[in-house]
């Protein structure tokens, strides 16, 4: 009996790594591009500073940036786009392969448009959930629950965030300084500000946990659709804000059907 459970449990290794190797050469590799915003001012917490990236410097810069990506071999390019506009995305793009478009200045159309094209890509994959996020009543619930140290931490740990964009933005670092600063572990880290906000409120108006539930949930979706979009064999860059980084890398690498690529090895080559 015992010699037999032995052969089994030899069979079923045997078999299953057999498997699992056949399983991991077709796997989906997803490659989240972290990015700062083309466009400068924005939406987000921390804006960052940006010239005139239409120029003819900055033009160079954004092809240096494309060219190490490329090495990637793409087979998608999946970028921050409401998934239920991704007709209106694709519209856009088809002209631009006819050259009816001029690229505006996004990382959307400077890099994604641009390396779709390269590869002969029919279309682009919008994977965007659009939700806000109510600052405000975080800080206001904050300040009502008498969280006035948290409040301070808080502005103590993205002063810093913020300090650190301003250096980025200075004329002498290129495009390609800045995505790499945007990729980095330091950047995700700044990830954990999420979790102060989580504290903010009381048990009778949780406002930070409401909005954080909100935020994580978001990214959970913007997952899940690139999840879905994903077959076997694919090789997917996901361009998309930094601040989504944390998590997004976070589910790609927990998900037993996706690996996950780091964008460094590529921009840093």
């Amino acid at each position: 009996m015992i010699r037999q459970t032995a052969l089994l449990l030899l069979y079923f290794a045997l078999g299953t790594g057999a498997v699992f190797a056949e399983a991991t050469r077709e796997t989906p590799e997803v490659m989240v591009v972290g990015t700062f915003h083309f466009t400068g001012g924005g939406h987000d917490m921390i804006n960052p500073q940006v010239d005139n990236f239409l120029s003819d410097r900055r033009q160079v810069e954004i092809a240096d940036v494309n060219d190490r990506l490329a090495v990637f071999r793409p087979t998608k390019i999946l970028v921050e786009w409401p998934a239920d506009e991704e007709a209106e995305l694709n519209s856009i793009y088809q002209n631009f392969l006819a050259g009816e478009h001029s690229l505006s200045v996004n990382e959307r159309q400077q890099i994604g448009m641009r390396l779709a094209a390269r590869f002969g890509h029919e279309q682009l994959y919008a994977v965007d959930h659009r939700r806000g996020m109510d600052f405000n009543a975080m800080m206001a619930a904050a300040q009502e629950a008498g969280q006035h140290e948290l409040v301070e931490e808080f502005t103590a740990f993205t002063d810093p965030i913020s300090d650190r964009m301003s250096a980025l933005s200075t004329p002498e670092n290129t495009v390609l300084d800045r995505m790499i600063h945007n990729n980095t572990q330091e950047i995700r880290d700044f990830h954990h500000l999420y979790l102060l906000l989580a504290q903010m409120g009381s048990l009778e108006n949780p406002a930070g946990a409401e909005e954080m539930s909100g935020w994580w949930g978001r990214n959970l979706k913007i997952y899940a659709n690139i999840a879905r979009i994903a077959e076997p064999g694919d090789r997917i860059i996901v361009i998309y804000g930094s601040g989504h980084k944390f998590l997004l890398d976070q589910f790609i690498t927990d998900a037993p059907n996706l690996v996950w690529i780091d964008a460094l090895d590529y921009l840093t080559q």
